[in-house]
């Protein structure tokens, strides 16, 4: 049978680093993360013509990781980028307490921002002062988008909860979007297990977008081909215009999960048209974007203009899931040291292009990070791979067969890119693949039947043990919804080949998986450790396998 090494190493069982002594969080080497305190959701990305860059903003806590939603509240920061890899220092654009001074709101939530006349204005959700509740206000920004301290409306809200046509349960009043669309300025807001759908002359005063309807977009519509039971709520609807071979198409993104398939909180999109009124029809079903627990709460480039379609646009997710990384993630990996105060960072930026398969395909804005110390591995032998001692190489046993060492290399830069590409002398590509990450003591385990084209990740986090949920956050994190030891599994559409690339850029606080076909998977890392040990296996039951590896340390 023939086996491939492609480095000469020892092999190292990982053990976990020194237990950090700074709590402050975590920073990722090239993924933009927050300078302080806990963030999460991408608010808007726009593109201030008059700058030439986009502005971006996020939403933001500061208090931090162990209590983000603490009694300080939740407020907007600004940055500003030309190629998503490098980007301006962060600045409040919106506080966490404004508008009126009953009326107002005592936290800031998403929302959305568009171009008025000239003016940005910001769309928020948020919770009222007096009560709590959920509701939307509207501010205007004096310079050009770096901040918005004008409320509208006398800093009143711009949509109450209590309006008749609001949410139906009263509750869920948030995450507003604003286009435009046929000459007029429409709305939609995450209310719980819809989308409502509103209008207006002037942005201030709001009414159902169809006047004879109850003008909510239901499940049935925006997850057509999935199951919603249990999955509420819907957040942060996105809607676009792109462009296909087959003509222009409408694209709704937005985060949900579908447990009835064992997949947790996600960002997904489906594919269709808007009806007179503004109301969106699904013409496909739906599709996720990312196939990770970590990518959630994305925004997006392109017009706010429905009449302006993209042939591509760009979308950053924020790396977090609220079943764990806001529940108090500890700066020590055996789950022991002081909750972190910094935490939240975001995905690499996705070139999103749409197919005349109504299908998304995304490529990573890569061309601008800085690659150093790149190496290659390759080679093809008939006798066992040994080790840089001299001693056999021990094979690992799997369920189905033998699964042999190709490479393994340990105390390397946490920050790295691995291209490896993995191809047959005869046929199709036949044979498990497996990449395990080590970081510290935590881990993460990539297994892909290249047959088929189904993949599972598993991973393990200490930091999340003894968390504010207890085992839960940490089960979660390994489990998701299964909750049976099994991880996260999808289906990559990448099978029978006889040649198969995969990326796989690794970062302190992330990884993100990437198939020739645009897929992805995007896994949240909270070690502090900024070395991993990076590790390749595969069956060969042809004997015809080989496998090259490309690898990097990666930096802006």
């Amino acid at each position: 049978m023939v086996s491939v090494i492609l480095a000469a190493v020892a092999v190292v069982t990982p053990t976990a680093t020194a237990e950090p002594a700074n709590p402050d969080g975590l920073v990722a080497a090239y993924h933009l993360t927050t300078k302080d305190g806990w963030s999460n959701d991408l608010q808007s990305i726009v593109w201030n013509e008059k700058a030439k860059h986009y502005d971006l903003y996020f939403l933001h806590s500061a208090d931090g990781a162990e209590n983000p939603l603490g009694p300080r509240g939740q407020d907007w920061y600004h940055t500003t980028t030309t190629d998503f890899v490098h980007f301006t220092d962060q600045k409040q654009a919106i506080p966490a307490s404004g508008g009126h001074a009953t009326d107002g709101w005592k936290s800031a939530w998403t929302g959305s921002v568009i171009n008025r006349g000239g003016t940005p204005t910001a769309y928020i959700s948020g919770l009222k002062k007096t009560d709590g509740s959920q509701n939307i206000w509207a501010v205007a920004s004096t310079d050009g988008g770096a901040t918005f301290t004008k409320p509208l409306n006398d800093g009143k809200p711009v949509l109450d909860i209590t309006a008749p046509s609001a949410s139906v349960n009263r509750t869920d009043e948030r995450d507003p979007y604003v286009f435009t669309y046929n000459g007029k300025t429409l709305m939609y807001v995450a209310e719980g297990d819809h989308i409502g759908v509103y209008r207006s002359t002037d942005g201030i005063r709001w009414t159902k977008a169809d006047a004879a309807a109850e003008a909510k977009i239901q499940p049935a519509t925006f997850f057509r081909g999935h199951t919603w039971a249990d999955n509420a709520p819907i957040e942060c609807p996105v809607l676009k215009t792109m462009k296909t071979p087959a003509g222009d198409k409408q694209v709704l993104f937005f985060g949900a999960k579908d447990a009835s398939r064992g997949e947790t909180t996600g960002t997904y999109y489906t594919v269709g048209h808007l009806d007179a009124n503004g109301m969106f029809v699904a013409d496909t079903d739906t599709q996720r974007l990312d196939h990770g627990p970590d990518y959630y709460g994305a925004n997006f480039t392109g017009s706010t203009d429905i009449s302006t379609a993209e042939d591509t646009i760009t979308s950053l997710g924020w790396v977090g899931n609220w079943n764990y990384t806001a529940d108090g993630v500890h700066a020590a990996d055996n789950g022991s040291g002081p909750y972190l105060r910094r935490l939240g960072s975001y995905s690499l930026a996705r070139e999103l292009t749409l197919g005349a398969d109504n299908r998304i395909t995304q490529k990573l804005k890569t061309s601008d990070l800085k690659y150093r110390n790149v190496k290659t591995h390759t080679g093809v032998t008939k006798d066992k791979p040994v080790s840089a001692s001299g001693k056999p190489w021990v094979d690992r046993k799997d369920t189905n067969g033998d699964v042999y060492g190709l490479y393994d290399v340990p105390n390397q830069d946490a920050a790295q890119k691995h291209t490896l590409r993995f191809r047959n002398m005869a046929g199709n590509y036949t044979g498990r693949i497996y990449i395990d990450l080590w970081q510290g003591g935590d881990w993460v385990r990539f297994n892909y039947d290249p047959t088929d084209g189904w993949y599972n990740v598993k991973a393990r986090a200490g930091e999340l043990d003894n968390s504010k949920k207890g085992q839960d956050s940490t089960h979660y994190y390994f489990d998701g919804l299964l909750g049976n030891g099994n991880g996260y599994s999808a289906q990559s559409l990448v099978q029978d080949q006889r040649d198969i690339t995969l990326e796989v850029y690794t970062d302190t606080t992330s990884v993100e998986f990437v198939f020739p076909n645009g897929h992805t998977f995007t896994i949240a890392r909270f070690s502090q450790s900024d070395k991993q040990d990076f590790k390749v296996f595969t069956e060969d039951p042809t004997g015809k396998n080989t496998v090259d590896i490309e690898v990097g340390d990666v930096g802006r």
